[in-house]
Protein backbone atom coordinates (compact mmCIF):
# COMPACT_ATOMS: atom_id res chain seq x y z
CA UNK A 1 0.00 0.00 0.00
CA UNK A 2 3.04 2.37 0.59
CA UNK A 3 4.54 1.72 -2.39
CA UNK A 4 0.82 2.74 -4.12
CA UNK A 5 0.14 5.66 -2.57
CA UNK A 6 3.86 7.04 -3.27
CA UNK A 7 3.38 6.26 -6.80
CA UNK A 8 -0.23 8.22 -6.97
CA UNK A 9 1.45 11.29 -5.55
CA UNK A 10 5.03 11.02 -7.83
CA UNK A 11 2.14 10.70 -10.14
CA UNK A 12 0.47 13.62 -9.00
CA UNK A 13 3.45 15.85 -8.53
CA UNK A 14 4.25 15.57 -12.36
CA UNK A 15 0.88 15.91 -13.98
CA UNK A 16 0.48 19.49 -11.44
CA UNK A 17 3.99 20.40 -12.31
CA UNK A 18 4.87 23.86 -10.74
CA UNK A 19 2.96 27.30 -11.15
CA UNK A 20 3.98 28.43 -14.45
CA UNK A 21 4.76 31.61 -14.62
CA UNK A 22 2.91 34.54 -15.39
CA UNK A 23 -0.09 32.91 -13.62
CA UNK A 24 -1.52 33.26 -10.06
CA UNK A 25 -3.08 29.55 -9.36
CA UNK A 26 -2.03 27.95 -6.39
CA UNK A 27 0.82 27.49 -4.62
CA UNK A 28 3.46 24.90 -5.28
CA UNK A 29 1.53 22.34 -5.15
CA UNK A 30 1.89 19.25 -2.93
CA UNK A 31 -0.18 16.29 -3.48
CA UNK A 32 -1.47 12.91 -2.29
CA UNK A 33 -3.56 9.80 -3.91
CA UNK A 34 -3.71 11.64 -7.08
CA UNK A 35 -4.96 14.99 -5.94
CA UNK A 36 -2.85 17.93 -5.60
CA UNK A 37 -3.80 21.13 -3.01
CA UNK A 38 -5.47 24.47 -4.84
CA UNK A 39 -4.93 27.21 -3.97
CA UNK A 40 -7.01 30.36 -5.55
CA UNK A 41 -6.00 33.49 -6.77
CA UNK A 42 -5.94 35.86 -4.36
CA UNK A 43 -7.18 39.86 -4.56
CA UNK A 44 -6.82 41.60 -7.93
CA UNK A 45 -4.21 42.55 -10.92
CA UNK A 46 -4.58 44.75 -13.19
CA UNK A 47 -4.20 44.08 -16.84
CA UNK A 48 -5.01 40.42 -15.99
CA UNK A 49 -7.39 37.76 -16.86
CA UNK A 50 -8.82 35.94 -13.63
CA UNK A 51 -10.19 32.72 -15.24
CA UNK A 52 -13.78 31.22 -12.77
CA UNK A 53 -15.66 28.14 -13.71
CA UNK A 54 -19.49 27.89 -13.42
CA UNK A 55 -22.20 25.72 -13.62
CA UNK A 56 -24.40 28.17 -13.57
CA UNK A 57 -27.60 28.11 -11.16
CA UNK A 58 -28.65 24.93 -12.97
CA UNK A 59 -25.62 23.13 -11.02
CA UNK A 60 -26.41 24.14 -8.03
CA UNK A 61 -29.69 24.40 -7.82
CA UNK A 62 -31.35 21.97 -10.76
CA UNK A 63 -34.04 22.97 -12.83
CA UNK A 64 -37.20 23.48 -11.07
CA UNK A 65 -40.76 22.58 -11.76
CA UNK A 66 -42.91 24.60 -12.33
CA UNK A 67 -41.35 26.92 -14.19
CA UNK A 68 -40.65 30.50 -13.04
CA UNK A 69 -43.79 32.99 -14.47
CA UNK A 70 -41.40 35.35 -15.50
CA UNK A 71 -39.49 32.84 -18.02
CA UNK A 72 -36.49 32.87 -19.18
CA UNK A 73 -34.82 29.77 -17.86
CA UNK A 74 -34.77 26.37 -18.50
CA UNK A 75 -37.00 23.84 -17.35
CA UNK A 76 -38.10 20.21 -18.33
CA UNK A 77 -41.03 20.47 -20.44
CA UNK A 78 -42.31 17.08 -19.24
CA UNK A 79 -42.83 18.62 -15.68
CA UNK A 80 -40.24 16.98 -14.18
CA UNK A 81 -37.69 18.70 -11.73
CA UNK A 82 -34.03 17.82 -11.81
CA UNK A 83 -31.25 18.17 -8.80
CA UNK A 84 -27.70 17.63 -8.77
CA UNK A 85 -25.45 16.53 -6.01
CA UNK A 86 -22.28 15.86 -8.72
CA UNK A 87 -21.51 17.75 -11.57
CA UNK A 88 -17.83 16.62 -11.72
CA UNK A 89 -15.33 18.41 -14.58
CA UNK A 90 -11.83 18.24 -15.14
CA UNK A 91 -10.49 22.04 -16.91
CA UNK A 92 -7.30 22.81 -18.24
CA UNK A 93 -5.17 23.96 -20.78
CA UNK A 94 -6.28 27.45 -21.18
CA UNK A 95 -5.10 29.74 -23.61
CA UNK A 96 -4.39 33.05 -24.97
CA UNK A 97 -3.85 33.68 -28.27
CA UNK A 98 -3.43 36.61 -30.91
CA UNK A 99 -6.25 37.70 -33.17
CA UNK A 100 -9.48 36.12 -32.82
CA UNK A 101 -10.82 37.02 -35.93
CA UNK A 102 -8.29 35.51 -38.31
CA UNK A 103 -10.38 33.80 -40.27
CA UNK A 104 -14.33 34.69 -40.45
CA UNK A 105 -15.05 31.70 -41.44
CA UNK A 106 -13.04 29.41 -38.84
CA UNK A 107 -13.93 30.65 -35.23
CA UNK A 108 -10.98 27.31 -34.90
CA UNK A 109 -8.02 29.93 -36.09
CA UNK A 110 -6.37 32.24 -34.05
CA UNK A 111 -3.42 33.67 -33.78
CA UNK A 112 -0.13 32.78 -32.64
CA UNK A 113 -0.21 31.46 -28.19
CA UNK A 114 0.92 34.28 -26.35
CA UNK A 115 -0.25 32.95 -23.18
CA UNK A 116 -1.20 29.38 -21.20
CA UNK A 117 -2.38 27.99 -18.15
CA UNK A 118 -2.20 24.29 -18.34
CA UNK A 119 -3.89 23.33 -14.60
CA UNK A 120 -6.02 20.73 -14.83
CA UNK A 121 -8.33 21.67 -12.44
CA UNK A 122 -10.57 19.27 -10.48
CA UNK A 123 -14.49 20.88 -9.54
CA UNK A 124 -17.70 20.02 -8.63
CA UNK A 125 -20.05 22.68 -10.07
CA UNK A 126 -23.20 21.51 -7.66
CA UNK A 127 -21.21 23.10 -4.90
CA UNK A 128 -21.45 26.74 -4.71
CA UNK A 129 -18.24 29.22 -5.68
CA UNK A 130 -17.34 32.42 -3.48
CA UNK A 131 -17.93 34.67 -6.27
CA UNK A 132 -20.72 35.54 -8.20
CA UNK A 133 -21.54 34.12 -11.35
CA UNK A 134 -21.71 36.08 -14.31
CA UNK A 135 -25.48 37.71 -14.66
CA UNK A 136 -25.97 36.90 -10.94
CA UNK A 137 -26.81 33.28 -12.51
CA UNK A 138 -25.30 31.36 -9.80
CA UNK A 139 -22.05 30.63 -8.54
CA UNK A 140 -18.63 30.08 -9.58
CA UNK A 141 -14.76 29.28 -8.30
CA UNK A 142 -11.81 30.84 -9.14
CA UNK A 143 -9.05 28.91 -10.48
CA UNK A 144 -6.38 30.73 -11.93
CA UNK A 145 -5.13 34.16 -13.02
CA UNK A 146 -3.38 35.26 -16.35
CA UNK A 147 -0.71 37.83 -15.21
CA UNK A 148 1.29 37.89 -18.75
CA UNK A 149 2.33 36.95 -22.05
CA UNK A 150 4.28 34.05 -20.46
CA UNK A 151 4.81 32.04 -24.24
CA UNK A 152 6.57 34.88 -25.25
CA UNK A 153 10.35 35.49 -24.52
CA UNK A 154 10.71 37.86 -21.04
CA UNK A 155 6.95 37.23 -20.33
CA UNK A 156 5.37 40.79 -21.55
CA UNK A 157 2.52 42.20 -19.97
CA UNK A 158 -0.99 42.00 -22.05
CA UNK A 159 -1.39 44.39 -24.18
CA UNK A 160 -4.69 46.41 -22.94
CA UNK A 161 -5.66 47.64 -26.21
CA UNK A 162 -6.05 44.65 -28.08
CA UNK A 163 -8.40 41.57 -28.47
CA UNK A 164 -7.07 38.06 -27.56
CA UNK A 165 -8.53 34.47 -28.00
CA UNK A 166 -9.25 32.52 -25.37
CA UNK A 167 -9.78 28.38 -25.12
CA UNK A 168 -9.68 26.13 -23.10
CA UNK A 169 -10.17 22.19 -22.40
CA UNK A 170 -12.96 19.77 -21.13
CA UNK A 171 -10.32 16.61 -20.19
CA UNK A 172 -11.36 13.49 -18.85
CA UNK A 173 -10.54 12.44 -15.76
CA UNK A 174 -6.82 12.04 -14.60
CA UNK A 175 -4.76 11.34 -11.54
CA UNK A 176 -2.51 15.07 -10.79
CA UNK A 177 -5.11 17.42 -10.95
CA UNK A 178 -5.33 20.57 -8.54
CA UNK A 179 -8.47 19.73 -6.34
CA UNK A 180 -10.46 22.78 -6.50
CA UNK A 181 -13.52 21.38 -4.00
CA UNK A 182 -13.77 17.63 -3.89
CA UNK A 183 -14.02 16.31 -0.51
CA UNK A 184 -13.96 12.37 0.09
CA UNK A 185 -16.78 11.19 -1.24
CA UNK A 186 -16.60 13.19 -4.33
CA UNK A 187 -12.51 12.39 -4.70
CA UNK A 188 -13.72 8.46 -5.05
CA UNK A 189 -16.28 9.70 -7.88
CA UNK A 190 -13.48 11.24 -9.46
CA UNK A 191 -11.53 8.06 -9.01
CA UNK A 192 -14.25 6.28 -10.94
CA UNK A 193 -13.77 8.60 -13.44
CA UNK A 194 -10.35 7.97 -13.97
CA UNK A 195 -10.96 4.19 -14.81
CA UNK A 196 -13.80 4.43 -17.23
CA UNK A 197 -12.14 7.90 -18.91
CA UNK A 198 -14.82 10.06 -18.57
CA UNK A 199 -14.59 13.96 -18.66
CA UNK A 200 -18.05 14.78 -17.44
CA UNK A 201 -20.41 12.91 -14.65
CA UNK A 202 -23.74 14.04 -13.43
CA UNK A 203 -25.37 12.94 -10.01
CA UNK A 204 -28.68 13.49 -8.81
CA UNK A 205 -32.44 12.75 -8.65
CA UNK A 206 -35.28 13.57 -10.93
CA UNK A 207 -38.76 13.93 -9.20
CA UNK A 208 -42.06 14.02 -11.08
CA UNK A 209 -43.68 17.60 -10.51
CA UNK A 210 -45.51 18.15 -13.39
CA UNK A 211 -49.55 17.32 -11.86
CA UNK A 212 -52.58 18.79 -13.77
CA UNK A 213 -52.33 20.51 -16.31
CA UNK A 214 -50.49 18.64 -18.58
CA UNK A 215 -50.75 17.38 -22.58
CA UNK A 216 -49.70 14.37 -24.15
CA UNK A 217 -50.18 13.12 -27.86
CA UNK A 218 -51.57 10.10 -26.29
CA UNK A 219 -54.56 10.50 -23.72
CA UNK A 220 -54.74 7.12 -22.79
CA UNK A 221 -51.43 6.61 -21.95
CA UNK A 222 -50.39 5.81 -18.60
CA UNK A 223 -47.75 8.00 -17.48
CA UNK A 224 -47.74 6.82 -13.69
CA UNK A 225 -46.42 3.39 -14.46
CA UNK A 226 -43.05 4.72 -14.96
CA UNK A 227 -40.95 5.45 -11.62
CA UNK A 228 -42.14 9.19 -9.90
CA UNK A 229 -38.55 9.45 -8.37
CA UNK A 230 -35.50 8.37 -10.65
CA UNK A 231 -31.65 8.68 -9.43
CA UNK A 232 -29.56 8.77 -12.05
CA UNK A 233 -25.68 8.89 -12.11
CA UNK A 234 -24.46 9.44 -16.17
CA UNK A 235 -20.85 9.55 -17.10
CA UNK A 236 -19.73 10.83 -20.18
CA UNK A 237 -16.49 10.45 -22.45
CA UNK A 238 -16.71 13.55 -23.96
CA UNK A 239 -12.97 15.39 -24.33
CA UNK A 240 -13.09 18.25 -26.02
CA UNK A 241 -11.21 21.71 -26.59
CA UNK A 242 -13.13 24.93 -26.65
CA UNK A 243 -11.81 27.42 -29.07
CA UNK A 244 -11.61 30.82 -29.75
CA UNK A 245 -14.77 31.48 -27.36
CA UNK A 246 -17.62 34.55 -28.73
CA UNK A 247 -17.52 37.04 -25.38
CA UNK A 248 -20.59 38.56 -25.08
CA UNK A 249 -19.49 41.43 -22.80
CA UNK A 250 -17.28 42.96 -26.18
CA UNK A 251 -19.21 44.88 -27.90
CA UNK A 252 -20.72 43.68 -30.23
CA UNK A 253 -21.79 40.89 -28.21
CA UNK A 254 -20.74 38.18 -31.09
CA UNK A 255 -17.60 39.47 -30.85
CA UNK A 256 -14.80 36.47 -29.96
CA UNK A 257 -12.14 37.38 -27.41
CA UNK A 258 -10.81 38.81 -24.33
CA UNK A 259 -9.09 41.95 -23.45
CA UNK A 260 -7.79 43.46 -20.50
CA UNK A 261 -7.71 46.49 -18.41
CA UNK A 262 -4.83 48.74 -17.71
CA UNK A 263 -6.51 49.07 -14.63
CA UNK A 264 -8.53 46.82 -13.61
CA UNK A 265 -8.55 42.52 -13.37
CA UNK A 266 -11.10 40.78 -16.02
CA UNK A 267 -12.82 37.79 -15.03
CA UNK A 268 -13.26 35.62 -17.68
CA UNK A 269 -15.53 32.60 -17.24
CA UNK A 270 -15.69 29.12 -18.33
CA UNK A 271 -19.22 28.30 -18.17
CA UNK A 272 -20.92 25.06 -18.40
CA UNK A 273 -24.59 24.30 -19.55
CA UNK A 274 -25.88 21.65 -17.71
CA UNK A 275 -29.37 21.91 -20.07
CA UNK A 276 -27.67 20.03 -23.38
CA UNK A 277 -27.72 16.68 -22.42
CA UNK A 278 -31.38 16.70 -22.34
CA UNK A 279 -32.23 18.40 -25.49
CA UNK A 280 -34.90 16.54 -27.55
CA UNK A 281 -33.14 17.87 -30.72
CA UNK A 282 -29.58 18.71 -31.52
CA UNK A 283 -30.72 22.25 -32.23
CA UNK A 284 -29.57 24.63 -29.88
CA UNK A 285 -32.32 25.22 -26.98
CA UNK A 286 -34.32 22.54 -27.85
CA UNK A 287 -37.04 21.57 -25.11
CA UNK A 288 -35.67 19.73 -22.01
CA UNK A 289 -36.77 16.14 -21.48
CA UNK A 290 -36.91 13.28 -19.06
CA UNK A 291 -39.88 10.80 -19.91
CA UNK A 292 -38.06 8.67 -21.90
CA UNK A 293 -35.72 7.74 -19.17
CA UNK A 294 -38.14 7.49 -16.53
CA UNK A 295 -39.78 4.72 -18.75
CA UNK A 296 -36.58 2.77 -18.39
CA UNK A 297 -38.89 1.78 -15.33
CA UNK A 298 -36.05 2.00 -12.85
CA UNK A 299 -35.91 3.73 -9.63
CA UNK A 300 -31.83 3.89 -10.37
CA UNK A 301 -29.78 4.56 -14.12
CA UNK A 302 -26.55 5.18 -15.03
CA UNK A 303 -24.99 5.48 -18.24
CA UNK A 304 -25.33 2.07 -18.93
CA UNK A 305 -29.16 2.28 -19.41
CA UNK A 306 -28.13 4.59 -22.41
CA UNK A 307 -27.75 2.40 -24.76
CA UNK A 308 -30.46 2.58 -26.56
CA UNK A 309 -32.61 3.89 -29.76
CA UNK A 310 -33.06 7.62 -29.53
CA UNK A 311 -35.45 7.91 -31.88
CA UNK A 312 -37.68 4.56 -31.12
CA UNK A 313 -37.86 5.31 -27.38
CA UNK A 314 -40.09 2.80 -26.10
CA UNK A 315 -41.24 1.78 -22.43
CA UNK A 316 -40.90 -1.55 -20.20
CA UNK A 317 -43.85 -2.72 -21.92
CA UNK A 318 -42.55 -1.99 -25.39
CA UNK A 319 -44.94 1.04 -26.14
CA UNK A 320 -43.70 3.94 -28.09
CA UNK A 321 -44.01 6.95 -25.43
CA UNK A 322 -46.13 9.58 -25.80
CA UNK A 323 -44.73 13.29 -26.00
CA UNK A 324 -45.65 15.30 -22.79
CA UNK A 325 -46.00 18.60 -22.52
CA UNK A 326 -46.61 20.58 -18.95
CA UNK A 327 -47.03 24.24 -17.98
CA UNK A 328 -47.20 26.87 -20.55
CA UNK A 329 -47.69 26.01 -23.83
CA UNK A 330 -44.88 25.85 -26.13
CA UNK A 331 -44.05 27.67 -29.37
CA UNK A 332 -44.25 24.21 -32.27
CA UNK A 333 -45.68 22.50 -29.08
CA UNK A 334 -45.88 18.50 -30.01
CA UNK A 335 -49.59 17.80 -30.51
CA UNK A 336 -48.74 14.28 -32.67
CA UNK A 337 -46.84 11.16 -32.80
CA UNK A 338 -44.49 9.76 -30.00
CA UNK A 339 -41.02 10.34 -28.43
CA UNK A 340 -38.35 10.62 -30.90
CA UNK A 341 -35.08 12.99 -30.82
CA UNK A 342 -34.30 14.90 -33.39
CA UNK A 343 -30.33 14.84 -34.23
CA UNK A 344 -30.71 16.97 -37.26
CA UNK A 345 -27.78 17.27 -39.90
CA UNK A 346 -25.57 14.80 -37.35
CA UNK A 347 -25.31 11.01 -39.24
CA UNK A 348 -26.70 7.89 -37.36
CA UNK A 349 -24.91 5.08 -37.81
CA UNK A 350 -25.34 1.83 -35.61
CA UNK A 351 -21.18 1.94 -35.88
CA UNK A 352 -20.88 4.77 -33.82
CA UNK A 353 -17.41 6.60 -32.90
CA UNK A 354 -16.57 9.08 -36.19
CA UNK A 355 -19.47 7.04 -38.33
CA UNK A 356 -22.70 8.75 -36.71
CA UNK A 357 -24.71 8.52 -33.37
CA UNK A 358 -25.32 4.70 -32.40
CA UNK A 359 -27.78 5.65 -29.54
CA UNK A 360 -28.97 7.63 -26.69
CA UNK A 361 -25.58 7.48 -24.54
CA UNK A 362 -24.07 8.82 -28.20
CA UNK A 363 -26.89 11.42 -28.83
CA UNK A 364 -26.64 12.51 -25.08
CA UNK A 365 -22.62 12.96 -25.26
CA UNK A 366 -22.70 14.80 -28.41
CA UNK A 367 -25.52 17.41 -27.12
CA UNK A 368 -22.88 17.93 -24.07
CA UNK A 369 -20.21 18.08 -26.31
CA UNK A 370 -21.11 21.65 -26.93
CA UNK A 371 -22.13 22.87 -23.20
CA UNK A 372 -18.81 24.62 -22.68
CA UNK A 373 -19.45 28.56 -22.96
CA UNK A 374 -17.73 31.70 -22.25
CA UNK A 375 -18.99 35.02 -20.08
CA UNK A 376 -22.18 32.71 -19.24
CA UNK A 377 -23.40 32.07 -22.81
CA UNK A 378 -20.82 32.84 -25.73
CA UNK A 379 -20.32 30.06 -27.78
CA UNK A 380 -17.19 28.43 -28.74
CA UNK A 381 -15.26 26.01 -31.30
CA UNK A 382 -15.34 22.68 -30.06
CA UNK A 383 -13.22 20.19 -31.25
CA UNK A 384 -14.22 17.05 -30.23
CA UNK A 385 -10.88 14.74 -28.46
CA UNK A 386 -13.15 11.49 -28.70
CA UNK A 387 -14.53 9.74 -31.76
CA UNK A 388 -17.96 11.11 -32.93
CA UNK A 389 -19.20 13.19 -35.79
CA UNK A 390 -17.34 16.08 -36.13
Amino acid sequence: MKTRIASLSLLALAACGPVEPGTDGGTEPTCSEGFCTHTAPAGAQNNSLLLTVSGEGAATEGFGFPPPVAGGEAYFVDGWEITFTRVLVTVGNVTVSENPDLDPNDASKTGALVAESVGPWALNLAKEGPLDAKEQNGKAWPVTRLTAQNKKAGSPPFDATTKYALGYSLLGAKNGVFNVNLDAADQTAYTAMISKGQSVLLEGTATWKGGVGCRSTVASYDFTTAPQTVNFSFGFVAPVDFKNCVNPELSPAESRGVQTQAGAQTTTQVTFHLDHPFWESLEEDAPLRWDALAALGKSSITEADLAIDFQAFRDTNAMAIPWRTCGPTLDNERTSGTVSYDPVSVPVNPAGGAAGLKNLADYMTYNLSTFGHMNNDGLCFPQRKYPSPQ
